[in-house]
């Protein structure tokens, strides 16, 4: 028969922080990103003009603003997304290749 173990008290708990956290250097500081030179935001034009797109595609049908909001903006992000893709393949460079 085993005897259930008991926790010492004398000791802190595991999920309290001691300290500061260390900062961590990268080695892409000098290396400008080309993600974020490429992405781009729909502007609230964008979302509003591919909202209107599909309320109309979709008979006219009230009610359903918010949903086409949010579609517009989930496909437009999409497309950026795979634009920037796109085009980082095409510049040739380090993110192409790792």
């Amino acid at each position: 028969m085993t005897t259930p173990r008991r926790r010492r008290r004398d000791r802190q708990p595991l999920n309290q922080l001691v300290g500061t956290p260390a900062t961590v250097p990268t080695a892409t500081g000098d290396i400008p990103s080309l993600v974020g030179s490429f992405a781009r935001e729909p502007t609230h034009d964008d979302v509003a003009r591919r909202a209107y797109h599909l309320y109309e595609e979709r008979g006219r049908e009230h009610g359903r603003d918010r949903d086409d909001w949010f579609q517009a903006e989930r496909e437009l992000r999409w497309l950026a997304l795979h634009h920037v893709g796109d085009s980082i393949l095409t510049t040739g460079s380090a993110y192409a290749i790792a």
